[in-house]
């Protein structure tokens, strides 16, 4: 079998990665709508949503990091990653700070700053944690990459064992997000083994297709049994049945035209929508609890609002980007 030789291969976009990267960032969005108001049922949603939406984030997210990887001195290429997500981070992480010290007090600040740059889960910016490990994942990467290079099967294996026992035993403390690292690395290091034998898999495709189609089944299968009969072997079951279910789906909708481009959209902003989603989340909740002073009690309305808080924040924040965009543009060609 050959290696997957990240020097010399082009790299194209892959689409079905593209549709699996938007259908993450949709579950992400999804569940991020824990708000005081709605229904009891969207708590069991919430976890539903969480036993498996992380997982396949990671896996999409860690796969991408090592097909679009290229060799260069890792002070360079650490750097540029620390550019790319940590400057972002620090400043939504600031704004979000500063917002919340204009309601809870201007004494939060500090402690929310340290928690911040220390235990991003613990300050008031924490669904921005993802961003904070990510950096380091990305980091990881080419320690991963040269001693595979080097030790080839027997570091997979290594890694595979390493990744189970923490997935079975996560270390506890929130630190430097250790324990979603640890919690995590296994579908960290399954993601970047999916890309390292890329070659052999896209042979594979016909097989690849029966095995997500037949996924998607069982996924859709333990969705009911989770609501039903809730059980922790049904989460763990969703948690790795989801990666080839989401595969799968995404060969169903890449025949719908508009859901296709929508969810190639959605992946080419992913990143942009995860800094700026929830700001609209919870800015879309506040004018509704202006209209509305009433607890949803309706499945209806809960989907409604679910739908359309869901599209405006994805689709907003891709907005916002956009205008930046074309403001540093102006000011730069002003410049010049």
């Amino acid at each position: 079998m050959s290696d997957f030789n990240q020097n010399i291969q082009p790299k194209r976009r892959l689409l079905i990665i593209d549709l699996m990267q938007g259908i993450a960032m949709l579950w992400v969005v999804v569940g991020h709508h824990l708000l005081a108001f709605m229904p009891p049922v969207y708590g069991s949603i919430h976890y539903y949503i969480y036993s498996f939406h992380m997982p396949f984030f990671i896996f999409i997210s860690s796969f991408l990091i090592a097909y679009s990887y290229k060799s260069q001195a890792y002070s360079t290429y650490t750097y540029r990653k620390f550019h790319k997500f940590f400057i972002p981070y620090v400043l939504i992480g600031v704004v979000v700070t500063l917002l919340s010290a204009m309601q809870k007090g201007w004494n939060t600040v500090s402690m929310n700053l340290l928690d911040l740059l220390v235990s991003p889960k613990q300050s008031d910016a924490t669904f921005l944690w993802y961003i904070y490990l990510l950096f380091f994942l990305y980091a990881l990467y080419p320690l991963c990459f040269k001693i595979r290079m080097k030790y080839k099967g027997y570091f997979e294996l290594l890694m595979l064992l390493v990744s189970g026992y923490f997935y079975l035993n996560p270390v506890s403390t929130p630190i430097f997000c250790l324990d979603y690292l640890t919690g995590y690395l296994l579908f960290y290091i399954l993601g970047i083994m999916a890309a390292w034998y890329f070659p052999f898999l896209e042979k594979q495709l016909s097989l690849l297709k029966v095995l997500g189609l037949f996924s998607l089944i069982a996924f859709i299968v333990l969705t009911i049994f989770a609501f039903v009969y809730p059980d922790r072997f049904i989460y763990i079951g969703l948690c790795f049945v989801a990666i080839p279910a989401m595969y799968g789906l995404s060969f169903i909708l890449r025949q719908i035209r508009f859901a296709a481009n929508a969810l190639v959209s959605i992946s080419k902003n992913c990143f942009h929508i995860y800094l700026l989603h929830m700001f609209f989340i919870q800015g879309i909740a506040m004018i509704f609890m202006k209209l509305y002073t009433h607890r949803i009690e309706s499945l209806g309305l809960m989907f409604v609002y679910l739908v359309f808080s869901t599209v405006f924040s994805m689709v907003g924040s891709i907005v916002v980007f956009r205008g930046y965009n074309k403001l540093k543009l102006t000011i730069t060609r002003e410049k010049v």
